[in-house]
């Protein structure tokens, strides 16, 4: 019989909990969230505009101020969070399994609420569709399968694909499938300088799509002449959309991996004649078929007609004066709706054909040097969270389209790049390098005696010590 002092003295041994395992996501909440991904890259704000949605123009009930793809999204997220029972838990183990992407949701919901009560409803909706949606969608693929992810790739690289086959079509017919509004107002054929729209919202935005569209298809390390096929059609792509920043970021993101595969395959002597030659050959080509694009058809005019500093490029030169303009107060908390237009016209600015061309002066002039803080570590989360998880031509795809939005106001309205480059980089990484294989142990030579497992060796020791 046991005493109760031997109890006491008996040494506590701490419960160990299971290691976390986040829930996994169901096949219908992946689903939808692929559906919202498809939606973006094929239902644009101009085709609501032609559908009798004002979705990007002032007025209108707030309901079609959202992005249909925003609420398939949130759908996806909410048949993940009810599939257990348990909606709220789910959601904290999501949470904390991904803090960065919990972060990024909190300070943009953070943000808000904070925009809501300084500057009015005017600007929640493009945070939401442009920023928080994306965290909603990562938080429904982040722990999704590798098949999942490669069919994601697929689907989002033929829907790139055939954007590009649009605009490259609409550039040779001078003629748009859908069309092109800015605010109410709709572009008509002929322009005076012509640029492919295909399915998106904007050129610019086609531009850095077919950017993501490159190294997605470089990661996806696909046979090598289909693989060329793709990237000569993409790089068309790029001079029918006219983005001269996504084009030259893309083309010297490019040469800089190509030059950096070359070195290693120098220092680590691997560099076959085949090698070298597919190198040489592939420069011959692309030099060749942008001879040809830019002499020989029109698909290049707006990218040769406006190859200098023109009234788009000074824009972007002239709002860095907006901050001047703005008192203590502002600076702090951010422009009221009404104000912005007239420090706008102060500075030469006439929205919505010219306005802030940069997402983050747009972020710190809305919100002010308070909320801006937020804005900043919610966005920088969201960034290093994506980096973690993406392979080396992912983190080239970030750096990239980060890269040529802060050129434009792709951000800093509403916009569907954020939430794209999600999903591109979630495919991404479901073509990462497999791991190397462990080294085997040297083999034994024949004749020696095979060594006796450490516990057996310990055996005698251990009968003896019981004696």
């Amino acid at each position: 019989m046991t005493s109760p002092a031997s109890r006491a003295l008996r040494p506590l041994i701490p419960s160990r909990r299971p290691p976390y395992a986040p829930p996994v996501a169901p096949r219908l909440s992946v689903a939808l969230a692929m559906l919202s991904l498809a939606m973006q890259l094929t239902i644009s704000a101009n085709l609501l505009m032609i559908m009798g949605i004002h979705y990007d123009i002032p007025g209108g009930s707030p309901i079609v101020k959202i992005n249909p793809a925003t609420y398939v999204a949130v759908l996806a997220l909410a048949i993940r969070l009810f599939e257990g029972g348990d909606p709220f838990g789910t959601l904290m183990r999501l949470f904390a399994a991904n803090r960065l992407i919990a972060t990024f949701v909190i300070a943009f919901i953070s943000c808000i609420a904070y925009s809501l009560i300084t500057i009015g409803v005017t600007g929640s909706a493009a945070l939401i569709d442009s920023y928080l949606s994306a965290g909603i969608l990562l938080l429904v693929l982040c722990d999704i399968s590798i098949a999942e992810r490669r069919v994601l790739g697929a689907v989002m690289l033929s829907l790139y694909m055939l954007n590009v086959v649009i605009a490259i079509t609409e550039s040779l017919t001078r003629h748009l499938l859908v069309g092109l509004y800015i605010g109410t107002y709709q572009y008509k054929a002929p322009f005076q300088v012509f640029r492919g729209v295909a399915l998106y919202d904007h050129p610019l935005t086609g531009a850095m799509m077919t950017s993501m569209a490159i190294f997605l298809l470089l990661q996806m390390r696909l046979r090598p002449l289909f693989t060329t096929v793709l990237l000569g059609l993409s790089l068309v792509g790029l001079f029918a959309f006219g983005g001269r920043a996504a084009l030259v970021a893309t083309v010297a993101a490019l040469l800089a991996l190509g030059a950096w595969f070359l070195a290693l395959d120098l220092l680590n002597r691997r560099l076959t004649a085949l090698k070298l030659a597919a190198i040489l050959g592939g420069l011959v080509l692309s030099f060749a078929l942008a001879w040809f694009v830019i002499t020989q058809t029109s698909i290049a005019d707006r990218i040769v007609s406006q190859d200098y500093v023109d009234t788009s490029a000074k824009v972007r030169e002239i709002q860095f004066l907006v901050p001047g303009l703005m008192d203590f107060r502002e600076i702090l908390l951010g422009i009221e709706v009404n104000r912005m237009p007239q420090l706008l016209s102060e500075v030469g600015l006439h929205p919505p054909f010219t306005g802030i061309e940069n997402f983050w002066l747009v972020a710190f002039v809305n919100l002010g040097l308070i909320g801006f803080s937020v804005y900043l570590l919610g966005f920088m989360s969201l960034m290093i969270d994506l980096w973690r998880r993406s392979p080396l031509f992912g983190r080239v795809m970030l750096v990239v389209v980060i890269m040529v939005a802060s050129t434009s106001n792709s951000l800093g309205a509403k916009s569907n790049v954020l939430f794209v480059l999600t999903g591109a980089l979630v495919a991404c990484s479901g073509y990462a390098e497999p791991r190397r294989a462990p080294i085997a142990a040297n083999p034994r030579p024949a004749g020696f005696a095979r060594p006796v497992p450490p516990h057996r060796a310990l055996t005698p020791l251990a009968s003896l010590s019981r004696k």
